[in-house]
């Protein structure tokens, strides 16, 4: 994350949605670290689009010199992490319908697979093929633009 609040807010975010959610794990499906990791991917994934709609980061060098020198250097690995983000955003766009469904309920939302099939009505079986259909798809894609 390049920032150490940064790294803190996240730590901070992910066990609370975990302390939140401990219900919904299900150990059939996986074990905690998965599911725990899930989250914090998840809760990253809405720090960078938080990150990406700001419009203009406001550092006043005159009274946070040393934050802005520290910042000198994550905004250039971050502004290489927008541009990632930017160009998967891309394609993710060019996937069909029904994958790009699947895949935003999932890692965007952080819907297990069954509460994906229970909300869209359709078996567990094609919740996982689309999902995995649409990663590789994403997977070329983005070796294709290399």
């Amino acid at each position: 994350m390049g920032n150490e609040a940064l790294a803190m807010e996240l730590v901070q975010d992910t066990m609370s949605n975990v302390w939140q959610k401990s219900r919904l794990f299900n150990a059939d499906k996986g074990a905690p670290s998965t599911w725990i990791f899930t989250i914090a991917r998840n809760i990253r994934f809405d720090m960078l689009r938080k990150q990406r709609n700001r419009k203009e980061d406001i550092c006043a060098d005159d009274l946070w010199p040393i934050l802005c020198e520290q910042t000198a250097d994550v905004n250039e690995v971050a502004l290489d992490d927008q541009v990632i983000l930017q160009e998967l955003g891309q394609l993710f766009d060019e996937l069909p319908q029904k994958q790009r469904v699947v895949i935003e309920a999932i890692y965007i939302e952080g819907k297990s697979q069954q509460e994906v099939a229970d909300q869209l009505s359709i078996p567990l079986g094609t919740v996982k093929s689309r999902t995995r259909l649409a990663l590789q798809r994403l997977k070329e894609m983005l070796k294709d633009n290399d």
